[in-house]
Parts: C-alpha cells; structure tokens; sequence
C-alpha cells in the first residue's frame, strides 16, 4: 500500500503550554471529594489547548513544558520557553484559598504585586521552588517567601507587557462571556515563570479547588473543554492581530449550546461513500500521516470505522450518534479502553461527500 507522507507547514508562531506543577509537586488540592490535584486539571486542560492550536491552525508551533505527570522545574520550563524563541508563553494553573466560598478564574501577568492578593498567588505558585534539589543555589536571588524580590522583578518584562495584558484581557473576557466563569481580573504579580520567559507570558488560574463547586466543574469533561476552548479563542484573537499569516482551519471546536462539550467541524475535501443524517457526531480515536489498512491490529473489534482525509492527515472515527450525548459516552468508552486521547467530531451535511469520508473500515 502506498504511504503518503505529508510535510508540516513552516511554523508561523511558537507558543509554549505550561502545565503548571507535576510529579512530585501536586499543585493545590481539592477539597477531597474528587481526589483533585492541580497537577492533574492543568495537564488535562494544557493538552486539550494543545490539541485545539494544532488541529487548528498548523502553522503554529507547539511546546509543551510536560505532557505526563512529570515535575520540570521552574527554571527548565523558562529555559524552554527561551531557548525555542517562543513568541507566547501559556501557564495554566488551579488557586485554593483558605475560605471555600472563594470563587472565579484570573489571569496574572509579569508586574510588581499590586496587592497582597497578587502576593498571596505569587508567593504560593511560586512556592514550588521549595520542592526541587539544592534549590538554594539554582534559584540564587530568588526567595519566594520574600516580597522584596517581587519588586526588583517589577521591571524585567516591561517591555512585553502590554501584549502580555493583551492576551490577559482576552483570555479573562472568554472565560466571562462564554463560560460564565466569574471575573477576577487580570492582574500583575511575580510569578517566577513568567518573570524570566522573553516573550508576552500569562499565568492563568482556571478556578479554585477548594471551592466544591469550581472543583466538580474543573473535574469535569465538559468543564475542562469549556475553560480550554475559552483560552483558544482567546488565543486566536491575539494571534489574527499579531501572527496573522497562516490559516484557520477549523470553526469553533465549541458552543455553550452544545451540551457544554468540545465539537470539532469536519471540512470538506473529497469523495462520497453514502449518506448521513446531519448533524451526526463520531468519536476520532487515531490520525496518522498515511494511510493505515483495514487489518490494522487497532481496529479489532471496531466496526465500522470511518476514514477521512483532512489538513493532510488521515483521521480514523467510530459511532454515528445523532446527539452529542451518546458521543461523549461512546468517547468516555474509547478513552477507558485503548484510545485515552478519543475526541468527538460533529459531521454536518447530508452526504459524506461533503466531510472528505475516503473509505470505512470494518462491516
């Protein structure tokens, strides 16, 4: 069988995901009926972003500062950040406070502390340091317990602040208007990553764990798509203004309307096989640079399994449900069994010939 290979787009833009926390350092705890940890909401949400960027628009380029339970230290994921001339720098993280009834999502930006709020985040994300070997010596200067090194930062990122605020503004105005989260604001504090990093950078507080109710919605399928797809849009404003070569590929992966999950839209390409009822949502469980046969080991026991060609990728997908329901519990299916990265695709039309559908798979 022949095997397509298909050369990646020069990227236009490198953005750096920061899963915040990780391995050995669980971030913030939740209140203890889900077992949350902040390690774990800001990788799940992290590499959602990523997915969403790169289906997205190709030209982007993505790093991830992890992408399993790992522990990169503070200075690792700087490093990382400057050393790939990054052109955006992301860090997504959880709050906790002491008083459960405290609510909503912000974003921080590089700045001297404004107030002892802004200090109180600072000093706490920042308090990861603590957990790293010899940490003495490779954060030299830096004492996160101490507020006077927050003031000597103050003017170290000046000159990408206000992009920085930019992009804080629009990420904030997502999560308010169409998540519905609370505002607290954009805000400038001392955050060590985005305090070294040598591009526009925000550190992004998704909600709070110790909240019970912001826990059960950060643990949540339809919480964790909505708060990522909130920060690509953001993202794509900023990018339309600042990086705008390149294309967009996709419509919004997501709508408040559709049942609070992510919905990626099908384009079309080519080639009919028969028709559909639209909207009809699937569950994508691989994409691979050529094309794979149908005795392929993966697809035991799948059947059919549909194949479709888009971006230059083929995309493999089971189901055919009419709602958007019975996808998500046929994706939690796929997800628990040999497929934990499955997503849904909602196909519109009446043909497959209008979804770029090449072959199924299967009887």
């Amino acid at each position: 069988m022949l095997s397509i290979a298909f050369a990646p787009l020069p990227p236009n833009m490198v953005v750096v995901i920061d899963a915040g926390h990780g391995g050995s350092d669980p971030g913030n705890l939740g209140t203890g009926r889900f077992g949350s940890t902040e390690k774990n909401v800001t990788l799940d949400v992290a590499l959602r972003l990523r997915d969403y960027i790169t289906e997205r628009f190709p030209d982007v380029k993505i790093v991830m500062t992890r992408t399993s339970d790992a522990y990169p230290s503070l200075k690792s994921r700087v490093r990382m950040a400057n050393e790939s001339e990054a052109d955006l720098f992301i860090s997504i993280h959880c709050d906790a406070f002491t008083s459960p009834n405290a609510i909503g999502s912000s974003t921080f930006v590089m700045g001297m502390h404004k107030s002892e709020e802004s200090l109180r985040v600072a000093m706490q994300e920042n308090a990861s340091i603590y957990q790293e070997e010899d940490y003495q010596n490779k954060y030299e200067g830096f004492d996160p317990s101490d507020p006077d090194t927050y003031i000597a930062l103050s003017l170290r990122q000046s000159v990408f602040l206000n992009k920085s605020l930019e992009l804080g503004s629009l990420i904030q105005g997502q999560f308010k208007e169409r998540v519905g989260r609370k505002d607290r604001g954009v805000r400038q504090a001392g955050y060590y990553v985005i305090s070294f990093t040598q591009m526009p950078s925000v550190l992004v507080e998704l909600g709070f764990l110790s909240n019970p109710t912001e826990e059960e919605f950060l643990n949540s399928e339809a919480g964790k798509e909505l708060m990522a797809s909130a920060l690509l849009r953001a993202f794509r404003s900023y990018k339309l203004k600042h990086h705008p070569s390149g294309v967009d590929l996709l419509a919004d992966p997501i709508t408040t309307t559709q049942s609070n999950a992510a919905v990626e839209e099908a384009n079309p390409t080519n080639l009919s096989i028969s028709n559909l009822t639209s909207p009809t949502f699937r569950v994508q469980i691989l994409a691979s640079e050529i094309r794979l046969p149908k005795e392929d080991p993966r697809f035991s026991g799948l059947a059919p399994v549909v194949e479709y060609l888009r971006n230059g990728l083929y995309k493999y997908a089971v189901g055919a449900a009419p709602t958007m329901q019975e996808a998500q519990l046929l994706k939690e299916s796929m997800r628990n069994g040999d497929f934990p990265d499955a997503f849904v695709v909602k196909f519109e039309g009446a043909s497959l010939e209008h979804q770029g559908v090449v072959s199924i798979k299967g009887n």
